[in-house]
């Protein structure tokens, strides 16, 4: 039974079964459809003696990107509080050289 889901509605349906079954939210089922072709690449021009590796990402990504904090702890697979410690010391290290 290899049927293919023509009509908006039978997409609606089944979406609406999958929120049901998997305790979703609109979001995440967006979330689950929306194919993520855009890939985050960090220079490695970035990294100096003067900060850490973490402080040099957070800093980038932060800054250049502007990714909040909460986002850069994910994509690093990091804690928040930690990020956003390691970005403050890499600030207060950047200010001093300028």
């Amino acid at each position: 039974m290899n049927k293919k889901l023509g009509s908006s509605s039978e997409i609606d349906r089944v979406l609406a079964s999958v929120k049901k079954k998997h305790l979703l939210i609109e979001e995440e089922v967006k979330g689950l459809l929306t194919r993520k072709t855009e890939e985050i690449v960090i220079p490695i021009s970035i990294f100096n003696e003067k900060l850490g590796m973490l402080e040099s990402a957070s800093m980038y990504l932060k800054d250049e990107l502007k990714l909040s904090f909460k986002e850069i702890a994910k994509l690093l697979k990091r804690d928040y509080k930690t990020i956003w410690t390691s970005y403050s010391q890499a600030k207060k290290k950047t200010k001093n050289e300028k």
